[in-house]
């Protein structure tokens, strides 16, 4: 853990060698990166947790509500989609990974050494997305379902918004909270899904998902709102800024370069750790380079198993169960919440009122959860950016109240947004889903500019590039659908 002057620790190497695991990353106005040991791998059984955060925010959106009610109007042919957006996130997250693992430092303050204006603009892309508490009016909406219709939706998602404040400010270690919740939440939902199709789902659905998904491949969903398929699409997974956390949840687990990284605690009830968001880098030795791909190769397989596998198999049975209970074209209603109030009946009336209250109640915990993760990444990124680039010499001012300050901020404007009467959760995922859309491909294409920098030991590879230039043009072409979709109902109505 020891830290070296950054002028004498390459002496003796020579050409790229001389550079350490940072390469060739700009100073910008940040301080030149630190010079630190590469901590010994951790076992991978040890490194579950950002993947199963990141996921268990789209099984509040994607998987519970929108390709369910995809599927009950065009049947399987859609979950292309789900596969496809999955994949790629699966290849920013790592990305996100490599950048941390390699300087301990954020994605963003990676940015930040590109250019200082990506510091402001990476608050206004995170907070203004994801300000709309759509996820916890769609929880306060299922307690109503699961209470017979009896309480105030604007009310109870008020009170669970207070209740994630006090969660995330009073914690002593916030990331150990936050993992253990949503992996709490993943579990429950799982074995849900154990017991639907078991008991549910049944064979003749399974027949169908291969040549269904097939014959749609590729193709956007009739007479679904282009608004609806932006939020299946984005939402499957993370989305948004929300996959750049993965450097701040790299940085509290103390991966890689991470672990001389400060984490963010309670400054109530935590103990405030000294550091700077500010990085380091490691010498490029043998015994580093293989400490580095085993690194490495554990971060790309908890990202695809507990990211990308449990993303699209949650994707797949909650649509599949849509698909048993609510024959394609039956339902005619609109893509909003009365559909999960429709296939909870359903479910009432074939197997029983348990089975229906157990349904409910995994969406209302799946989506208060999703709420409570996305206000601690939006926090986490915001008291990243202020810590590192405007408030790194004031004493007062560390990260972790900053963290707090910025959680509740958030709290605030759901409030505010839900006391002005928009209380339409799609209405409220369908903004955070499009305005992610152009945040994504910002900065898959920093990625890239980033990555490119490190070590060629540690650098991101030609395959790789190309993944996130497909993820900038696929991000790009739904952006540009969407707006000239919307323009169009804009100018005919």
């Amino acid at each position: 853990m020891t830290l070296h002057d950054p002028h004498t620790s390459g002496k003796g190497l020579k050409g790229d060698e001389a550079s350490g695991s940072a390469g060739r990353q700009k100073t910008g106005r940040l301080p030149a990166l630190r010079w630190a040991e590469l901590p010994k791998p951790v076992a991978l059984r040890k490194m579950l947790g950002p993947g199963v955060i990141l996921v268990a925010v789209g099984i509040g959106s994607g998987e519970y509500i929108s390709h369910p009610y995809i599927t009950s109007q065009v049947g399987l042919t859609f979950l292309w989609a789900a596969a496809v957006g999955l994949g790629l996130q699966y290849f920013i997250n790592t990305e996100v990974a490599r950048y941390t693992l390699a300087t301990g430092e954020t994605a963003v303050t990676g940015f930040t050494r590109l250019w200082r204006g990506w510091a402001p603009l990476f608050v206004i892309m995170t907070v203004i997305p994801f300000a709309w508490p759509g996820w916890m009016s769609s929880a306060a909406t299922m307690v109503t379902f699961t209470a017979g219709g009896q309480g105030n939706v604007q009310w109870i998602s008020i009170g669970g918004l207070v209740l994630i404040g006090l969660v995330l400010t009073l914690s002593p270690i916030v990331y150990k909270t936050v993992e253990r919740l949503e992996l709490l939440k993943v579990i429950a939902i799982l074995i849900f899904a154990v017991v639907i199709i078991l008991f549910v789902i049944g064979w003749e659905p399974w027949a169908a998902l291969p040549s269904a998904t097939a014959q749609g491949a590729f193709r956007m969903p009739d007479g679904i709102s282009a608004a609806f398929v932006v939020t299946a699409m984005v939402f499957a997974g993370g989305g948004g800024a929300l996959n750049l956390t993965v450097s701040n949840y790299i940085r509290d687990k103390g991966w890689g370069m991470g672990a001389h990284a400060p984490r963010i605690v309670s400054p109530i009830t935590g103990h405030e750790e000294a550091g700077s968001g500010t990085g380091t880098q490691f010498k490029m030795t043998p015994e580093n380079t293989a400490n580095w791909k085993i690194w490495w190769k554990n971060a790309k397989t908890e990202q695809f198993w507990s990211f990308f596998v449990i993303g699209l198999f949650t994707i797949v049975i909650f649509s599949l169960l849509a698909y048993r209970l609510i024959p394609v074209g039956t339902y005619e209603g609109k893509g909003d919440l009365s559909f999960i109030q429709l296939q909870a009946s359903v479910i009432g009336e074939q197997f029983g009122g348990v089975l229906q209250t157990f349904y409910l109640l995994i969406g209302t915990v799946a989506l208060m959860f999703a709420n409570l993760a996305v206000v601690d990444i939006v926090a986490r990124v915001v008291a990243d950016v202020l810590a590192v680039s405007y408030l790194r010499e004031h004493k007062f001012w560390t990260e972790a109240k900053i963290y707090s300050v910025s959680v509740w901020t958030m709290v605030g404007l759901g409030i505010v947004i839900l006391g002005a009467g928009v209380t339409q959760p799609i209405t409220l995922l369908a903004m955070a889903a499009i305005l992610n859309c152009g945040v994504m491909v910002v900065y898959c294409a920093l990625l890239i500019q980033v990555n490119r920098k490190l070590h060629k030991v540690v650098r991101i590879s030609r395959p790789r590039m190309v993944a996130l230039g497909i993820a900038v043009v696929f991000y790009a072409a739904v952006a540009i659908f969407t707006t000239i979709t919307q323009i169009q109902a804009i100018a005919a109505a």
